[in-house]
């Protein structure tokens, strides 16, 4: 999928974020500081002597350590602990190889001015936790808050995670979470992941603000609502997102694949204020309950607010230059007050902060009351005579998000290309500063079959493809400070649509063999009258030019290990061998017996899938098969063998 990495060479961070109110001063009476590698050669050592209170401090340098279960409250930090140098913090890298890193179990733990990379549910939380000043690369969820986590989070950079930087799974088990002032740049899915989940009475409150969520696949901050009240309020004000599939985007049904349909059976209260939409294809879809005032929503491709449901309240909005409309299927007892149309927002386009005589400034809505809806604005947020339309207060110098200069790159939408078209136009798009580039390439990252990339050095290229399979390519730019990197996917395919698969029974979720997709080289849907009454689709032997593969998209609603079966036979004569990836993590390849008799064949080991949607991809090293059916359940005693 999509992925963009993006480098600053003269600064660490992305933006430079100050805000009112410090940091307490560093105190460390009464702790005991515990020095890697100095006192012990690992993290996961000094965990095991530390007690609680304890500081473990790491010296700069590269880690790579993984599965480290934190049962005490303990700080996990670098040098930058003890001397406020932000350069440590880029300097200590851990790497947990796609595995969790920490696992957090007690509260009191922080997790702070570390960079941490290439980790699966890099934090793994359940507990009450604060994690500070860290650095997030090429990790899949790097924060991900189960169903007993809480606490703090803040003043992160996140970028590239190819999910979620931040999932709050948090549940009847868990603690109220205030996640403020960081920055998520190009996630491949959401920037900011919220399940409700089912169990009542939960009551959990959630502040989200002050963050910049820019360019996510899909969703800048999502709810997924599971159609039963739980109690759950959310504050959602001051943020800043731009660039994504939708700004605010509300799923009903356990859904995770954003598709813009809203969530008019979840009926928790949802605060939405002071927040800036910008350059999304949709600035929110809605709930049942959303009081939505003083955001700024402009130039959203498909549009402004849709699917609000009727306890939902629009109040002094400013909408301009949005696509479609700016209302679009509201509930009619939706109110809407004060709202401004067609106005420039005059705000500046780095700090995103209003300039004089913008029509923002002053004009937003204090508070308002309807019942149980009870929005104040607090007086820290405003300067003037009332609040401002939008993220940042005019004049407020210490509140503000303020790009550094840089280069930003898209390389463009992951792109489907069906046989036996061969050839298709990769362009690219430069933000700021395009005038000031030095140099553009285009590069294959991945993908098995020969490519010719036309005109590698040019913004806008032709790609002719010779093997179908899937492919990676990167378009990076440079000027005289620094580069960017944009990665997109092409999918050059033999046939498919798509299809998306749900798993919504955890002992028997049964696929069939014909609802993939997409299909790869030399595979054949195999109807009734070829094969014995049995749909099924069979893989050829691999040739050379033909890389014969199957891929499905598998959803789930939960986080759990799932255990793969397939119902297979032989088509030919010795044994056949599988290769499986499922989740981006190659399987145990299982030997099909040379037998033509159907066999139900277990993939050994487990896969770790979180909530969410994601790719299995079936084929063979050697041999051919056909395949029926493939079971994918989380009960390990469970034989597919028991099934009527």
């Amino acid at each position: 999928m999509k992925q963009t990495f993006l480098f600053l060479l003269m600064s660490l961070a992305f933006f430079n974020i100050n805000c009112k109110g410090e940091e307490p001063e560093l105190d460390i009476k009464g702790k005991t500081i515990i020095k890697v590698p100095a006192d012990f050669p690992t993290i996961a050592l000094a965990v095991e002597n530390a007690g609680n209170g304890d500081w473990i401090i790491l010296s700069p340098g590269e880690y790579f350590e993984n599965n480290i279960e934190l049962n005490k409250a303990v700080t996990i930090s670098s040098e930058w602990k003890l001397t406020d140098d932000e350069s440590k913090i880029k300097e200590t890298i851990i790497d947990s190889d796609d595995k969790i890193l920490f696992t957090i179990n007690a509260d009191g733990v922080e997790i702070s001015g570390l960079t941490l990379i290439n980790g699966d549910h890099t934090l793994n939380i359940e507990a009450k936790v604060k994690i500070i000043h860290n650095i997030f690369k090429e990790n899949l969820d790097g924060m991900s808050f189960e169903s007993g986590g809480g606490g703090y989070v803040a003043f992160n950079y996140a970028e590239n995670d190819r999910d979620d930087p931040i999932d709050l799974d948090i549940s009847l088990d868990g603690s109220d979470i205030i996640v403020e002032h960081n920055l998520f740049i190009n996630s491949n899915d959401d920037g900011i992941e919220i399940r409700l989940f089912t169990q009542p009475d939960q009551n959990i409150n959630y502040i989200i603000r002050e963050n910049t969520i820019i360019g996510s696949n899909r969703t800048g901050i999502q709810l997924i609502s599971y159609d039963v009240y739980t109690g759950k309020e959310f504050h959602i004000h001051n943020n800043i997102i731009r660039n994504c599939q939708v700004g605010l985007g509300c799923m009903d049904g356990s859904g995770t694949i954003e598709d813009l349909t809203g969530a008019l059976k979840m009926d928790e209260q949802v605060y939405f204020y002071n927040n800036t939409l910008i350059g999304n294809r949709m600035g929110a879809t809605g709930g049942i309950n959303i009081i939505a005032a003083n955001n700024v929503v402009a130039e959203n491709e498909l549009g402004g607010f849709k699917l609000f449901g009727a306890g939902s309240a629009i109040l002094n909005n400013l909408f301009y230059n949005n696509g479609v409309a700016d209302f679009i299927d509201l509930n009619e007892a939706v109110i809407k007050n004060g709202n401004i149309f067609s106005k420039d927002p005059l705000i500046d386009n780095s700090s995103y902060t209003p300039i004089v005589n913008s029509p923002c400034i002053d004009a937003g809505v204090a508070s308002y009351v309807n019942g149980a809806s009870i929005l104040e604005i607090a007086s820290e947020y405003i300067i003037g005579s009332a609040p401002d339309i939008g993220a940042i207060e005019y004049g407020n110098g210490n509140k503000s998000s303020t790009l550094k200069k840089q280069l930003i790159v898209d390389a463009g939408d992951d792109v489907v290309l069906v046989s036996p078209a061969n050839k298709l136009v990769l362009k690219a798009k430069v933000g700021s500063n395009s005038e000031e580039i030095s140099s553009s390439t285009w590069n294959l990252e991945s993908g098995q079959g020969q490519v010719e990339i036309v005109s590698p050095g040019e913004i806008e290229t032709n790609v002719i493809f010779q093997e179908e399979g899937i492919y990676k390519f990167s378009f990076t730019c440079l000027d005289d400070n620094s580069f960017a990197r944009d990665n997109i996917s092409v999918r050059y395919i033999k046939n498919g649509d798509g299809k998306q698969l749900f798993m919504n029974d955890k002992i028997t979720n049964i696929i069939e063999a014909e609802d993939y997709a997409y299909s790869y080289g030399d595979t054949e849907v195999l109807n009734e009258s070829q094969n014995g009454g049995i749909n099924s689709v069979l893989i050829n032997e691999e040739s050379e030019g033909n890389n014969n593969k199957l891929e499905y998209s598998v959803g789930t609603s939960e986080n759990t290990d799932w255990i793969l079966w397939l119902l297979v036979k032989n088509n030919t004569t010795g044994e056949s061998t599988l290769n499986i990836n499922f989740n981006n993590k190659e399987l145990n390849s299982p030997l099909v017996e040379n037998s033509k008799k159907w066999k139900w064949l277990k993939v050994e080991g487990t896969s770790r899938l979180a909530a969410g949607q994601w790719p299995l991809i079936i084929g063979n090293k050697s041999g051919s098969i056909i395949i029926d059916k493939i079971l994918i359940t989380s009960d390990s005693k469970f034989k597919p063998e028991e099934l009527k």
